[in-house]
């Protein structure tokens, strides 16, 4: 009973709402009648006096189309549209909507007057419809506030209306509803499926009731495509399954890889420092071709040997606030400015700030430490001007600064395709690209900075640079170690031409036989009618005599075909500086000046920038110059002549200046040491040693330093004197007849080298300071020597004959008694120190 009557009920209801329909549909037709018969001649206010009337709503239609052509503009035709479909609705017992619904229709009118309010000033015909209805703007006061005033000045006209259609069909689709506008679109879809057959199974005869209902086609087919779906979907998950054990075996075998290089690395360290105290005498180093099997060409190291590039993205902030911020902070001290561009680098971001004209750059350098403190810098760089531009750079450093790898620089197009000579890899600029040089354009460089930031990276990027991209035909090197742990990687390389040097004894004789080779190439470049290396190797052969008769050397016959560059690196100078600047510098100097032309070139690192060390001579010979973070803007001074290095982060971060003396801010690319192991493992597996035996011999012989006990000998303390007695007569004895010997050596001395002075007494007999000192007194009350007058060597007032009467040995020289570097020919016991004379006697020969 109770299911009757609520179904009775809801008939009553349907039958309520149905009649109710029928009653008000005609009210529905109102709004449009009223638009359709208004003239804007009857309202007073659009003219004076009014015309009667002819709305068929009456006056009320005339003041509803009014007030809604002012309100909305053309969007007002919405209202009948709606009030249609309601009284339509109404009358087939439905409703339009909850009150939600409703509110989407009014955002529906008001994104139409929107539109229409843009529209307007591109199509005529509306122009012409406004006039004919006496109004002011296609879409209403709403129309004009909400585009003219508001969203086109922002976002142009068509950025607008885009806003203004999405709105509109958000609109529509809330009104609709969604589960609705799915039926609609499923019911489209099944059509366009099953050919425009969408009957249903429920159409049957009245009264007939089949034994088994049929299926329905369209439930088959829905069911089809379901478990097709289902089907691709499982599919799906099966390959994203694989796809992730895929990847997970590959991280375990990169994982596994990496352990193992680990282990490979720290095997081999150990095996260096194992051949670094066992190794034997550098003259005795074993050469191609003398008991030892050659291992063919030079093979240049694969890019495998590298760590994969792991991708490194740098944390910029928000670059719109830092730049309005620093803006904002200049302006707070009188500065006016604007932001020209800024460039986001993987360690800096560079922010160009354009000056009123009129404002002096020196006002924007003051305020650093207030720019460093307003943008919550660690430090900050100022270029004022930047080169080229009439703008101040401004550098601050990034959140989270991205890395840059040596794999990454060695496989970028730059460095492939620049075609440099000799390649330096340093790595990239503030900009974030690669930055190369060529050391043969530079030709020298300096490299400079404090202690652990970077210096020692750079050279082995640069050195490993080098080694693969250049064959020991191409390229020979001196490496200089004064500490003995830089560059005990590459002892076995083929492109050294002496073992690395660890002693400073031994630079003095590289450089000097360096400044020898350069001298011999330049002559040889003469011969060939060429003015440096890169013509000479470059030149044309000539395969047969000149046709006049000369003998083939007068056309290069007998010069090599081609000969190497040779880079002379040098990683602590200032050690080299201290312990035998006056001997060094002037080699230095000469190699600086004249030695591009030859090919050869100089690498001078430090990590005390000192004024002392990088002297004049120096800077003025090595344009070219890379610094690290210093301590000091005086340091900065001293390596770039300008300051700046004070202000870098460290780790890696330097600045670059070129031969041109652009400053270039970048960072430098890292290397690790397994990869430096990987390389140089590679080259002594596939190449012999291939050390210059004569110069490598001569080196050799050179006595190496070695740590004395101060007290070992007390031959200068009076205190220490033996007494009386027979065994102090016995040792006055012995001394008197060690000083009459060694006044015979230093007479020798003076006939075999025609000089006298206390430092060259101290080479060739190896005796002290305080002995040589005596012995040039005694020789000058002996008459053989004048008294000191100047700096130099003494004057000899003796001839031969009367010094060899004083010694009783008709003229017989050290030479003749014992042979170049005979240790036992030296009295003192020391060792010979042999002169460059003796040293390079060869190569004067040539």
């Amino acid at each position: 009973m109770t299911g009757s009557s609520s179904n009775s009920n809801a008939d009553t209801r349907r039958a309520a709402n149905k009649l109710l329909g029928w009653l008000l549909f005609p009210l529905s037709l109102f709004p449009l009648v009223a638009l359709l018969t208004y003239d804007w001649h009857a309202i007073p206010s659009l003219q004076l006096p009014p015309a009667h009337t002819s709305n068929w709503i009456g006056a009320v239609g005339d003041y509803f189309a009014y007030y809604g052509y002012l309100l909305v503009g053309f969007a007002i035709w919405v209202v009948p549209v709606i009030c249609i479909l309601s009284g339509l609705l109404k009358l087939f017992g439905k409703r339009l909507g909850t009150g939600y619904r409703k509110l989407f229709i009014i955002l529906f009118t008001f994104a139409v007057a929107c539109l229409l309010q843009v529209v307007e000033t591109h199509v005529p015909a509306i122009g012409r419809m406004l006039v004919s209805a006496n109004t002011p703007n296609a879409g209403g006061a709403v129309g004009y506030l909400m585009m003219n005033r508001f969203l086109s000045p922002l976002l142009s006209d068509f950025g607008a209306s885009v806003i203004m259609l999405v709105v509109m069909v958000f609109s529509v689709i809330a009104t609709i509803g969604l589960r609705n506008l799915g039926r609609l679109l499923k019911d489209v879809y099944y059509w366009a499926m099953l050919g425009g057959n969408v009957s249903s199974p429920s159409e049957t005869p009245s009264g007939y009731e089949p034994a088994a209902i049929p299926e329905d086609p369209r439930e088959a087919q829905l069911r089809a495509i379901r478990e097709a779906r289902e089907a691709a979907k499982l599919e799906k998950e099966r390959e994203k399954a694989r796809m992730i054990q895929e990847k997970e075996a590959e991280k375990q075998a990169m994982r596994a890889a990496r352990e193992a290089a680990k282990i490979a690395a720290r095997e081999a360290r150990e095996t260096a420092k194992v051949n670094r105290l066992s190794r034997p005498a550098p003259a005795k180093e074993p050469v191609a071709g003398e008991g030892v099997p050659d291992k063919g060409p030079y093979i240049l190291p694969p890019m495998d040997l590298l760590s994969p590039l792991k991708k490194s993205v740098a944390d910029h902030s928000d670059i719109g606030i830092t730049g309005q911020r620093l803006i904002d902070t200049l302006k707070l001290f009188g500065v006016d400015a604007t932001l020209a561009y800024n460039i986001a680098g993987p360690v800096v971001t560079k922010y160009a700030v354009e000056l009123k004209p009129g404002t002096r750059y020196t006002t924007v350098t003051s305020l650093s430490d207030n720019l460093m403190g307003a943008l919550h810098a660690k430090s900050l760089r100022i270029e004022a001007p930047i080169p080229g531009e009439d703008k101040v750079g401004i550098e601050v450093p990034n959140t989270k600064p991205a890395s840059v790898s040596f794999r990454e620089i060695f496989e970028g197009s730059t460095f492939r395709n620049c075609g440099y000579e000799l390649p330096l890899l340093f790595g990239k600029d503030a900009a974030g690209n690669d930055l190369v040089a060529d050391l043969a354009a530079m030709p020298h460089m300096l490299v400079a900075g404090a202690t652990g930031q970077g210096k020692s990276v750079c050279l082995n990027s640069i050195i490993n640079g080098l080694l693969m991209t250049r064959t020991p035909e191409q390229l020979k090197l001196i490496m200089v170690d004064p500490k003995s742990v830089e560059f005990g990687s590459y002892e076995r390389i083929p492109h050294l031409l002496v073992p690395v040097i660890t002693d400073n004894r031994k630079v003095m004789y590289s450089l000097a036989w360096a400044v020898a080779e350069m001298e011999k190439r330049l002559k040889l470049f003469s011969r060939a009618k060429v003015r440096n290396i890169k013509d000479f190797n470059s030149r044309k052969m000539y395969a047969q005599p000149d046709m006049f008769g000369a003998d083939e050397s007068a056309v290069g016959g007998d010069m090599p075909k081609t000969v190497p560059y040779i880079v002379i690196i040098i990683d602590e100078v200032a050690d080299l500086m201290q312990a035998a600047g006056k001997e060094v510098t002037p080699h230095i100097a000469r190699l600086t000046a004249k030695a591009r032309a030859a090919g050869i070139h100089l690498i001078l690192a430090t990590q005390r920038p000192d004024a002392k060390i990088i002297n004049g001579t120096i800077k003025s010979n090595i344009p070219a110059r890379v610094a690290f973070k210093t301590s000091s803007s005086i340091d900065s001074r001293t390596i770039l002549d300008d300051t700046g290095a004070e202000n870098l982060i460290g780790r890696g971060d330097m600045l670059f200046r070129t031969k041109d003396g652009l400053l270039i801010r970048a960072q430098g690319a890292w290397i690790s040491d397994a990869e430096i192991n990987r390389i140089t493992a590679f080259i002594e597996e596939h190449s012999n040693t291939q050390f210059d035996e004569k110069f490598a011999t001569k080196l050799g012989r050179v006595k190496e330093a070695g740590i004395e006990d101060p007290f070992a000998s007390n031959e200068d303390d009076p205190d220490n004197q033996p007494g009386g007695g027979e065994s102090g007569n016995n040792a006055e004895a012995a001394k008197a007849a060690a000083a009459d010997e060694l006044f015979s050596k230093a007479i020798e001395v003076i006939l075999s080298t025609k000089r006298a002075s206390i430092s060259h007494f101290q080479r060739h007999l190896g005796i002290g300071y305080n002995n040589a000192a005596k012995l040039c007194d005694r020789l000058e009350a002996a008459g053989v020597i004048a008294a000191q007058t100047s700096a130099g060597p003494r004057t000899i007032l003796m001839s031969p004959e009367e010094m060899s009467a004083l010694t009783g040995k008709n003229g017989a020289t050290v030479e003749e008694e014992a042979p170049a570097g005979n240790a036992d020919a030296n009295p003192a016991g020391n060792g010979f120190y042999m002169t460059e004379d003796d040293l390079f006697a060869e190569n004067k020969e040539d």
